[in-house]
């Protein structure tokens, strides 16, 4: 169940993460016409986001289902 619980997290969050890092517009901070490293810090910031929050849903959902047994 864990892992269903985390792959379920860590898609929705790196979609959601993708569309906030998109909208805050990194690529100011980088060189024009480097379009290929812009995509890959965004994958890899939205990724590593995404598994960030999808260990703490799995932490989440250990806490809640320890409390009810």
């Amino acid at each position: 169940m864990e892992e269903l619980i985390y792959f379920v997290s860590l898609t929705v969050f790196f979609a959601v993460n993708l569309r906030i890092l998109r909208a805050l517009h990194i690529e100011n901070k980088f060189e024009k016409m480097k379009i290929w490293e812009i995509k890959t810090a965004y994958f890899l910031i939205a990724l590593i986001a995404g598994h960030l929050l999808a260990e703490i849903m799995v932490k989440l959902s250990q806490l809640l289902t320890n409390n009810i047994s």
